[in-house]
């Protein structure tokens, strides 16, 4: 789809950079009145057919063969002459050329034959109307109107409208705050300042402002074009109305409105209801949705300020209306620009697919912070997303995984649930390591049981995505539908209701509710994800795949998780603080839950399981460090299935709680008396650190992958100096370390010869551990 959106935006681009400084004039003679010195009337082509092809199918206009482009009509804003100069004064307008084409009755100028027209003036109480069938061009140099009944200015033509502001002049249409629809020329004529029942283009250099006192701001029943100029619009319900679409092309738009902002309304052809914005800027101001259409929003550059404050009421039955930053009935494509939405529901939604790549955007919403209920994907720029809203019961997480079977516990007893005797000493100014928060002052974190109860995640995506919309629209009384609202409310970061993928760019998610999630399957192969959330980082309903990119999670319940299967093959995944557990695969439908890693980096420090999987679950690569829980009934692996550990590195460590292991290649050790703090390091017996971690939390129990190696090839040491590096979350390759306690393995899986011997360290070379230090990043 990528490719499509920048097929059109060529084409865009390429139509737009038409130049027009002095649009010449198709011009014959024509009777005139006595006080005309160049009488002119204007026989223009119908160049309509060029840009009617609005679109075959939606996916025509994604692919460039449809949507709107500009011609030299529409980027012509400076005239040579005029078939008529019109002097706008109550009770005394003037006109200057054919007078034919132009009436004056009661402060109600009609203009009634197509050409080019200048106004100027000031009418009080009074109203311009373009009639006829054809093409007509308004220059407006400093024009004031205000009507006391129906729009300031009604184009009723069967052709286009072009509004051109003439450079430095200031024009302002405002109708009255009892206007209503009406019918004019055989037009049903909504209720608003600035009205067009065919297409309208407002061009030129100067500025407009349109203050709908009645209804609504500016409608325009075709494609309505702002190709460039200073528009304000203030509007009672809806500021700018295109139905067909609206399409911007460099104007600078500002939108009061005490419902939507910018909207096109037309739902029974998909190929229109769109709008398209190509550059420009606009500020909006909403009651309801800032951007809403029906069938697609287009967004391929310029600068968009959103703000959706929720204060919209229907007037018939009193219920809250959509307050959304962006809202479709179809797709969202935002290919380039710079956004700031912040919204009272969600920031961005829509029913199709959306694409996101825009240079800048940033979101704060109560609701979902960008949602789709088709797939949705996020491709390049820079995301910052901040959801605010409280999670609804009936969204709450339907998965709750109570079984703590599987796997193979170390040789002998299980260990007794004792934590280490003694405070672990406090750390340097409070810190912690690998952006756990555990207090600061190195003690045991409180019982798991605690955190489990205060995980209440909100994953309603089990629901249809349809099912899960706000139904603050809906017919029902306004009490039943602000309840149903509320029961269905999510706040999620970004939410898809169908496939998710994110392959470049970087996204900022702080979120009340999930941040990341996906009722279908999810592939992450190259984003940056920086995730703080008070339920879960990353969720998916289908398949989870990570092979690419940088994912650090703050703060979460639980850290990364499937209700299907997840593979880990690349990238690196941080998750610095889970209350609850790190990994997790599983669900209550019948399927395969299987946990596979072979490559990338992970970091978990869980108050949970580190890693959970409620199938098998195998590592063959990478590296996979855990720092696992300090209560019982947790532990740092866990599984529900075989689990099976051929080659990386693994080191998990955890505190007297539940313990498993892979069936072979581990080394065990379950006598650890490690503080918060301290490091646990493996040495080879040339005292070669193999891999070293430095744990936030109190250590008692020890898993480290050794393949077919022979146990007694390694000594666990405890504290000590190391003299090599750590990275930002402790964990340390190569070098020695000095001093500390060493601890002999009471147990393992795979290659057992008696433990490692009194001595600790051995002289030789050890054998070749498949794959031991691959990182796999």
């Amino acid at each position: 789809m990528q490719k499509k959106i920048f097929a059109w935006a060529m084409s865009m681009a390429v139509a737009t950079m038409i130049t027009c400084t002095g649009c010449a004039q198709n011009t014959s003679s024509s009777g005139t009145d006595s006080g005309s010195s160049t009488a002119q009337t204007t026989t223009l082509d119908d160049n309509d057919t060029a840009e009617a092809a609005v679109g075959q199918s939606l996916s025509a206009i994604q692919s460039g063969e449809a949507g709107v482009t500009t011609d030299e009509d529409d980027l012509c804003d400076n005239y040579d002459a005029f078939d008529a100069e019109i002097t706008l004064e109550d009770d005394s307008t003037k006109v200057k050329g054919n007078t034919k084409a132009v009436s004056v009755k009661d402060n109600c100028v009609t203009i009634s034959a197509g050409g080019t027209y200048r106004l100027s003036g000031r009418l009080t109480k009074g109203q311009v109307l373009v009639t006829g069938s054809e093409k007509v061009k308004l220059y407006l140099d400093g024009v004031e109107i205000t009507s006391p009944s129906g729009p300031a200015l009604v184009c009723t033509n069967e052709k286009r409208t072009i509004l051109s502001l003439a450079k430095g002049s200031q024009n302002t249409l405002t109708d009255s705050a009892d206007n209503a629809d009406t019918e004019i020329n055989g037009c049903n004529v909504s209720a608003c300042a600035l009205f067009a029942q065919d297409k309208l283009t407002i061009n030129g250099s100067g500025s407009l402002t349109v203050t709908g006192s009645s209804v609504d701001g500016i409608v325009c029943k075709d494609d309505l074009k702002l190709v460039n100029g200073t528009i304000t619009v203030e509007a009672a319900q809806d500021g700018v109305k295109g139905k067909d679409c609206v399409a911007m092309f460099g104007a600078d738009l500002n939108v009061t409105a005490g419902n939507d902002g910018i909207k096109s309304t037309e739902s029974n052809d998909d190929t229109k209801g769109f709008l398209q914005l190509e550059q420009g800027s606009a500020t909006v101001q909403a009651g309801g949705d800032c951007l809403q259409a029906e069938t697609l929003v287009w967004i391929a550059d310029g600068t968009y300020h959103l703000t959706s404050s929720g204060t919209a009421v229907n007037t018939e039955t009193g219920e809250a209306n959509s307050s959304k930053g962006i809202h479709c009935g179809g797709d969202v494509e935002i290919a380039g620009g710079k956004l700031t939405i912040d919204a009272a529901e969600d920031g961005v939604n829509c029913t199709g697919s959306l694409e996101l790549q825009a240079e800048e955007v940033d979101v704060t919403s109560a609701e979902d912070g960008i949602q789709a209920d088709g797939d949705l994907t996020v491709s390049g720029g820079t995301v910052t997303i901040t959801t605010t809203g409280t999670v609804a019961a009936s969204a709450q997480d339907d998965f709750r995984p109570n079984n703590f079977g599987g796997g193979n516990p170390p040789f002998g007893d299980m260990p007794s649930g004792e934590a280490p005797s003694g405070n672990p000493p406090e750390l340097p100014d409070g810190e912690t390591f690998g952006g756990g928060n555990f207090g600061g002052n190195g003690n045991t974190p409180p019982d798991n049981a605690d955190n489990r109860q205060n995980a209440a995640a909100s994953d309603a995506s089990a629901i249809p995505a349809a099912a899960m919309q706000s139904t603050a629209d809906s017919s029902t009384d306004a009490g039943a539908s602000a309840a149903t609202a509320a029961e269905d409310a999510t706040s999620k970061g970004i939410k898809c209701g169908g496939s998710l993928t994110m392959s470049g760019g970087s996204c900022t998610i702080d979120s009340t509710d999930h941040a990341v999630h996906a009722a279908g399957t999810a592939v992450f192969s190259g984003t940056t994800l920086e995730i703080t959330s008070d339920n879960k980082g990353i969720s998916s309903h289908g398949d989870l795949e990570i092979s690419g990119g940088d994912i650090t999670i703050h703060s979460c319940t639980e850290g990364v998780e499937s209700k299907a299967e997840m593979t880990i093959s690349g990238g690196n995944v941080r998750i610095l603080d889970a209350s609850d557990d790190g990994l997790n695969t599983g669900g209550s439908d019948s399927g395969s839950y299987a946990m596979t890693i072979t490559g990338g980096y992970i970091y978990v420090n869980a108050s949970g399981d580190g890693v959970d999987s409620n199938s098998t679950w195998e590592m063959s690569g990478g590296t996979l460090l855990v720092c696992g829980p300090t209560s019982g009934g947790d532990g740092s692996l866990d599984a529900d299935g075989n689990m099976t550990y051929t080659g990386g590195t693994l080191l998990a460590l955890s505190s007297k709680g539940m313990m498993e292991c892979p069936e072979s290649g581990c080394l065990i050790a379950t006598n650890c008396n490690a503080a918060a703090g301290e490091q646990i390091s493996i040495v080879d017996k040339n005292g070669t650190v193999l891999a070293t971690l430095q744990s936030p939390k109190a250590v008692s129990d020890v898993i480290y992958g050794i393949g077919n190696s022979d146990s007694a090839d390694y000594t666990i040491v405890t504290g000590g100096t190391y003299d090599g590096t750590l990275n930002e979350d402790g964990y340390g390759e190569g070098g020695s370390v000095s001093g500390g306690t060493e601890v002999t393995a009471n147990g393992g899986t795979g290659s057992m010869k008696g433990g490692a011997p009194a001595g600790g360290r051995q002289g030789g070379t050890p054998p070749e551990i498949p794959n031991l230090n691959n990182s796999g990043s």
